[in-house]
């Protein structure tokens, strides 16, 4: 469920529920949060033109979940930390279980008033298989809660890390250098893991408030299992662009942003295949608790499940808002296409949406419903773990969700005078 914080109003005391943030209004603040959900869902499979045996089965399920996000936030350090746990019973026969979870964090620390540390991990085991690419992620992830856009029962563990650090050079200019791995590992099929590893350098200059330069360089190599026989692949951007964000006029709770690079990829030694790549974004806040966003980015990455780089064109739009003092209704949709490898390319498409509606019974009671549907077609292609002709799939969840504030926190400076 998408959070829609920026535009709730204090007085309501259905808020905590459905996913206002903690407000850092200076000093310390030390938080921990607690949130779990319990709830059934029904799944039907439309049409699926490969072994079903392998997709997430049809019928009845049960599901529940729990997290904790702990937030530390003071002048010089910032960290905010989360595990989860999810189990989900499958109930046709025979009846079987799928765990999953995951835990992860970030943390940025000023080593002095011109040097900052930024670093974080995540750790994710799951028994479900997506298309990673769909959300096109730039307000956040947008993928239907409790596996429903899964295709497959298949289960992996992904890593990943990063660090860096930015110097800033003046009021307005800044260099930050980071470097950063990934890795996705297959139960059962460890010709189809996935290592890439890299490195990014930019430098930043800001010319008003709204508007500001970029240049730099980032490598990224996808790494193959040497088992495959397969070359690498090396993924060179040159980020030379743009970075765009205003509010507009219209009460300042609506902004636009973009940004823009040029990506080349190549095959081991190989020619470069130049792409004009980039991400646009707008937000709008209206009627005082209601919030609609749009993005659309066009990328060239490198993703589990694909043994070469994925050139994607993909768009999200969402809208979320009260309906009354205890009704929250969110709404999402997804689209995209891409194409795998350099050359002969062929292209695949999905896209998805979901609707959920969540009734706060107390400050930290809710109960919920969802409806989700997707689809996913991709021609053969053997630079791609999955070959999905075509699967369209609808699920149905009800259940019940709670929000608890275990620590919160906060320490105001004292008044000096």
């Amino acid at each position: 469920m998408p959070a829609i914080a920026g535009a709730q109003t204090a007085r309501n005391p259905f808020a905590d529920l459905f996913g206002r943030p903690s407000s850092q209004g200076g000093g310390e603040r030390t938080s921990v949060q607690l949130r779990t959900t319990a709830g059934a869902q029904i799944g039907d499979t439309l049409r699926a033109d490969f072994d079903r045996r392998d997709v997430v089965p049809d019928g009845l399920a049960a599901a529940a979940d729990a997290s904790v996000v702990a937030q530390y936030l003071r002048d010089r350090v910032q960290f905010v930390g989360q595990g989860r746990y999810s189990y989900q019973e499958f109930r046709q026969e025979p009846a079987f279980g799928a765990p999953a979870f995951d835990a992860g964090g970030r943390i940025n620390f000023d080593l002095t008033s011109r040097i900052a540390f930024q670093g974080g991990g995540q750790f994710v085991r799951s028994p479900f298989f997506r298309l990673m690419w769909l959300a096109p992620e730039i307000f956040g992830p947008s993928v239907p809660a409790g596996g429903s856009a899964a295709i497959l029962m298949m289960r992996n563990d992904s890593a990943e890390g990063n660090a860096g650090l930015t110097a800033q050079m003046g009021k307005r200019t800044s260099i930050t250098g980071t470097a950063f791995t990934r890795q996705t590992r297959f139960a059962g099929a460890p010709q189809n893991d996935f290592t890439a590893v890299g490195g990014r350098g930019v430098v930043r200059r800001q010319l008003n408030r709204w508007l500001g330069l970029r240049a730099g360089y980032s490598r990224e190599e996808l790494r193959m299992p040497p088992a495959t026989g397969l070359e690498n692949y090396t993924n060179e951007i040159i980020d030379a662009g743009v970075d765009f964000a205003k509010s507009f006029s219209m009460g300042r709770r609506a902004t636009f942003a973009f940004a823009t690079e040029t990506s080349m990829v190549r095959q081991n030694a190989g020619g470069r295949q130049f792409r004009l790549n980039g991400r646009a974004a707008f937000q709008r806040f209206f009627l005082r608790t209601w919030v609609t966003q749009l993005a659309a980015l066009r990328g060239t990455e490198f993703l589990p499940g694909f043994r070469g780089p994925v050139f994607t064109e993909r768009g999200n739009a969402s809208i979320a808002g009260y309906m009354s003092r205890r009704l929250l209704l969110n709404l999402n949709g997804n689209a995209g296409r891409g194409a795998v490898g350099v050359g002969d390319a062929r292209q695949f498409i999905s896209y998805s949406g979901d609707a959920s509606v969540t009734v706060g019974v107390t400050r930290h009671l809710g109960v919920f419903t969802q409806y989700v549907y997707y689809h996913y077609q991709m021609p053969p292609d053997p630079l791609a773990l999955v070959t999905v002709p075509q699967l369209s799939r609808q699920a149905v969840s009800i259940g019940v969700k709670t929000w608890v504030s275990i620590i919160d926190k906060e320490k105001v400076p004292r008044d000096p005078r």
